[in-house]
């Protein structure tokens, strides 16, 4: 397991503006803290030699992120991701 940086994922969630990176689409509902819900992703895997680092970070709704992980096509639309 890796160590991220908080400034990091705070940065994706504000460059994302509550929107996911992934389908376009608003987060899908609203967090306890009363921010949009959205899941920061490594476009490369830190485990892979990616950087925990603003340009290697998306914001994406639970769907997005499911579909890089899990989906049929994850590896395609990750690539699809980069900055």
């Amino acid at each position: 397991e890796y160590e991220t940086s908080e400034a990091v994922r705070q940065y994706a969630l504000s460059w994302a503006n509550g929107v996911c990176q992934g389908c376009g689409e608003e987060a899908p509902f609203i967090a306890e803290n009363g921010k949009p819900y959205l899941e920061v992703h490594h476009i490369t895997r830190m485990s892979d030699g990616g950087a925990d680092s603003p340009e290697n970070v998306v914001a994406l709704c639970p769907n997005c992120h499911r579909r890089v992980h899990e989906g049929r096509d994850g590896d395609k639309f990750n690539q699809s991701l980069k900055h």
